[in-house]
């Protein structure tokens, strides 16, 4: 299903990957050619190819698009529209530009143009207009330009969403079409509730509890429409289990713990009207795009959402997200910034814009939001972020300085939806070398998330690093790398562990298969060295610890491995190391 909507919906929007021109050559190759022989960096590209032409225009507009900067995109596709007014091509191509950068009106403007000339069967021109009328509460006339829509012409997914809920407008409770899958069928709960006719939500529930590729998120949505008709056990038995399978999901954590004190807040969104219904589908089939990497059909099937509901604060801040991973991350803050301070979700999209201001370098302007937001708001999880941007860039202390702040938030013990906050704490303390509250931080968080593999991971290879408790450590780190078996790190922890152990010919394929997931890591060559020295394989073990120091930019582990490059692992150490082991296992 993945390919086949990314494929459909990139044709429909005139962005199917590029067919060969006469000489073999895409289009989208040509102009990585033409940049790479002229040497131009992107922004002297895009300066030198702006507006000195009609084949200068095109060019800029296929370079802006390919490089997800669609507002300049539709500003360069204008010239060549009033060159060629009556190119189909060209206006579908502008149209779905200016959608796609919120252009709404222009957009439409140009889908009756095309609707009135000779591209009549344009499913997307059809839709809309179709919103047009939708958002004008002209419910009939939308749904006559839905049946319009050529068979085939849009996915199996979307058309029924389409088609019930522009019968729902009209007051029509026709949804037997949406029973294919959770989305479906989560839509014609929403429908059937707006509708009043909800005596078979609960058949509809089971039937989604049923359905194959069942999402967490699905899960969710189902828990929170038990939870709006009623039926608290079982709402409660889901929410339980979805945070068992989503224990970084914090907001899921806080749910559960209010619903368990008896929280009545409702926690469906319901639908007040037919086109906050039809945004909200037109949102869930961009989501659904989103996560299919199919970007550009996301960003348009967004735009349609915020057009018929502008405060679908969900569908701009997936622009943010669609944004910030082809790199536009101004455009991206831009999204997070339009939420207002009276939307619920003010302070997730103004922590998520001060990530993005951490990420492009901007570390004083994203400490200075989540100041803001802390002091404006007493945000707890601004708090936080703040001592993750301390503790990512090594102020250790200025990140304990906050986690503790935060801390005292709490009535005693830190509570399990924040356990995380033991863990970022427990890494700050280790990494200042305050070992006992690294220690008692680790094991609470250990309590909290038993089956985490990086908790287990973690404090594992710190007793195992300091050579003690190394008995436990085995045991912690064998549990995480069943949970990961793929994971380089882990792996590597299982080897070094065995080798803190005196376990050496055991401790090699471990350690080979770490180097193996990650080849270029110093510290595992650097162990994978160790051992090899140990098990008397030398050549192999200089072969790693060169490996190590070449890849390493820490000036101790190069003068480390600079050392045993010349002198080898000492053999008096050896024998003291074997005894500590020794003495160390019958504590």
């Amino acid at each position: 299903m993945k390919d086949f909507l990314a494929i459909i919906f990139s044709c429909l929007l005139g962005t199917c990957p590029p067919s060969a021109d006469a000489d073999g050559v895409s289009a989208s190759k040509s102009l990585s050619h033409i940049q790479t022989q002229a040497g131009l960096s992107d922004a002297e590209f895009f300066q030198r190819y702006s507006t000195t032409s009609l084949s200068g225009n095109y060019l800029s507009s296929q370079f802006a698009q390919r490089h997800h900067d669609w507002q300049r995109a539709v500003v360069f596709t204008k010239p060549l529209l009033e060159s060629s007014p009556d190119n189909n091509q060209l206006i579908n191509k502008t149209m779905v530009l200016a959608m796609g950068s919120g252009q709404s009106k222009a957009a439409i403007e140009l889908a009756h143009k095309l609707l009135d000339g000779n591209d009549q069967n344009s499913a997307l021109a059809l839709l809309f207009v179709a919103l047009d009328h939708f958002s004008k509460k002209e419910f009939k006339e939308a749904a006559e330009y839905i049946e319009k829509m050529p068979e085939g012409s849009l996915s199996e997914f979307i058309l029924p969403l389409l088609e019930s809920w522009s019968q729902a407008a009209v007051g029509v409770h026709d949804t037997k079409n949406l029973d294919k899958n959770t989305i479906h069928i989560h839509h014609a709960i929403l429908i059937a509730d707006l509708l009043g006719e909800t005596t078979h939500i609960e058949t509809l529930l089971q039937k989604s509890l049923n359905a194959s590729g069942l999402a967490l998120q699905d899960l969710e949505r189902i828990a929170d429409v038990y939870a709006y008709i009623g039926k608290r056990e079982i709402a409660l038995e889901l929410y339980q289990k979805l945070f068992t399978e989503w224990p970084d999901n914090r907001p899921l954590g806080q749910k559960l713990e209010s619903f368990k004190q008896g929280s009545t807040t409702k926690y469906l969104k319901t639908m007040s009207s037919p086109q906050e219904g039809m945004a909200e589908a037109l949102y869930d089939m961009a989501r659904l795009l989103f996560q299919e990497y199919s970007d550009d059909s996301a960003r348009v099937f967004a735009h349609m959402a915020l057009f018929l509901n502008p405060n679908l604060t969900d569908a701009n801040l997936l622009l943010g997200y669609i944004t910030a991973r082809n790199d536009q991350y101004d455009e991206a803050i831009a999204y997070y910034q339009t939420v207002q301070p009276d939307n619920v979700k003010y302070p997730e999209a103004r922590r998520m814009a001060a990530d993005l201001l951490e990420s492009t370098g901007r570390i004083d302007e994203a400490l200075n939001e989540l100041e803001a937001l802390y002091k404006n708001r007493d945000d707890l999880e601004a708090l936080i972020q703040m001592g993750d941007i301390y503790r990512r860039s090594e102020g250790f202390k200025k990140a304990i300085s906050k986690y503790n702040q935060a801390a005292k938030s709490f009535d005693g013990k830190i509570t399990q939806e924040y356990w995380q906050l033991y863990y970022v704490r427990g890494m700050s303390y280790e990494r200042l070398g305050q070992w006992k509250k690294a220690e008692a931080d680790l094991s609470a968080a250990l309590e909290y998330q038993p089956e985490n593999p990086l908790i287990l991971n973690y404090l594992g290879y710190a007793w195992a690093d300091q050579g003690v408790k190394l008995q436990e450590s085995l045991e912690l780190i064998r549990k995480a790398a069943a949970l990961r078996p793929t994971d380089g790190y882990i792996i590597d922890s299982l080897g070094w562990v065995l080798y803190r152990m005196g376990k050496y010919e055991e401790a090699v394929p471990h350690l080979e298969k770490a180097v193996e997931l990650l080849p270029y890591d110093p510290i595992i060559n650097d162990h994978l060295g160790d051992v090899y020295w140990k098990v008397g394989r030398n050549l192999e073990a200089r072969f790693q610890w060169t490996r190590a120091q070449n890849h390493s930019e820490d000036d101790e582990l190069i003068t480390t491995i600079a050392d045993k490059l010349e002198n080898g692992l000492d053999a008096d150490e050896r024998v003291k190391e074997a005894k500590s082991q020794n003495s160390d296992d019958k504590i």
